[in-house]
C-alpha cells in the first residue's frame, strides 16, 4: 500500500481544497475528504491507470461525495419521508423563508405520495438513506439499470407534480 500512501500525500491538499471550496465548511470538508479517501482505499485494487490518471479518479470520487452530501442535506433539511422528524429551521432564515421552506416541504411530500410504493421505496433508499443504485438493487432484488430507470422516472414525476401543485 506504499503506492496509495504516496498518492494520498501527493493529492490530499488538492482534494481538501476542492471539497472545501465546494462546501465552504471545514468540518464537512474533512468528513467528505475522509469518505472519499476511504472509498478510494477500498476500491484501489480496481483502479485502472489505462482508464485515466489517479487524479481524475480521486477527484471524481470526491465530487460524488459532495453531490451525495448535498442531496442528503437537501432531503433531510426540507423533507422527512416519515413526516415525523422535527427539523429545526436554520437560525439565519427569516419567517418568509421559513414559510417558503414549509410550503416546499408540503408540495414535495404531496408529490411523493403520488408515487407508487416501489417508487417511494427506491426514492427513500436513494435520497434519504444514501444508497447507490447497486446497493438499492441488492436490497430490492431489481437490476441496477432498472433501479436507475425507476429513480429517474420517479424524480421526473415529482418535478411535474410539484410544478402543478
Amino acid at each position: 500500500m506504499k503506492l496509495f500512501e504516496e498518492l494520498y500525500d501527493a493529492y490530499f491538499k488538492r482534494i481538501y481544497a476542492y471539497v472545501f471550496l465546494r462546501v465552504r465548511d471545514a468540518a464537512v470538508a474533512e468528513d467528505l475528504c475522509a469518505a472519499a479517501w476511504r472509498k478510494a482505499f477500498e476500491k484501489f485494487a480496481s483502479y485502472d491507470e489505462k482508464k485515466g490518471v489517479f487524479g481524475q479518479w480521486i477527484f471524481t470520487i470526491a465530487r460524488n461525495e459532495i453531490n451525495m452530501h448535498r442531496r442528503l442535506y437537501w432531503v433531510k433539511n426540507f423533507f422527512s419521508l416519515t413526516e415525523t422528524e422535527n427539523i429545526t429551521p436554520l437560525n439565519d432564515k427569516n419567517p418568509a423563508q421559513q414559510a417558503e421552506d414549509g410550503e416546499l416541504k408540503k408540495r414535495l411530500f404531496a408529490a411523493v405520495e403520488k408515487l407508487s410504493a416501489k417508487e417511494r421505496d427506491i426514492i427513500s433508499l436513494k435520497f434519504y438513506s444514501g444508497l447507490n443504485n447497486r446497493q438499492i438493487a441488492a436490497v430490492t432484488g431489481l437490476s441496477e439499470s432498472n433501479v436507475g430507470t425507476i429513480t429517474h422516472r420517479a424524480v421526473e414525476k415529482m418535478r411535474r407534480d410539484m410544478e402543478n401543485i
